[in-house]
């Protein structure tokens, strides 16, 4: 008896533990954007020589400045779209007397699939938000709002 105990639990065990293919197929999903928006474009307006302040102009702060060598900056941007794998991108500025002096970057720049992204999937109470049959609210002006 103690043995079919043990099996059925095995049994529960490893049927449940496929459930992650149900979860990110039923389930939904928030998108999470975490850390600074990294932007081609930003990042091509970078030259080396440019002071602190100004790298801080185009790119906004750090998120990471390195506790043992304060001339490293990190800009991250992370970004998962709900059910989907992370997109890490990174930049590291390295400055000498606060001028830039060379920039890394990790990871490759790719359009945010947040914005305007085809696939992205829909909110649960989407038919609550559509803007399809959104109306332009009526008054009637015909009555005073103040009577006389």
């Amino acid at each position: 008896m103690p043995i079919k105990n043990i099996l059925a639990s095995f049994i529960l065990i490893f049927s449940l533990s496929g459930c992650t293919y149900l979860y990110d197929t039923f389930v939904y999903q928030i998108d999470v954007t975490q850390g600074n928006y990294i932007d081609e474009e930003k990042v091509s307006q970078i030259e080396l020589g440019m002071t602190q302040e100004q790298v801080i102009f185009i790119l906004g702060s750090p998120m990471l400045i390195d506790q043992f060598d304060s001339s490293k900056w990190y800009y991250v941007r992370s970004i998962k779209p709900g059910g989907e794998k992370v997109q890490v991108e990174k930049i590291q500025l390295t400055f000498e007397n606060r001028v830039l002096e060379d920039v890394v970057k990790y990871g490759e720049f790719l359009d945010n699939p947040l914005v305007n992204n085809p696939n992205a999937k829909k909110a649960p109470n989407e038919a609550a938000e559509s803007s399809k049959n959104d109306r332009a609210p009526s008054t009637d002006n015909s009555q005073p709002v103040i009577p006389e």
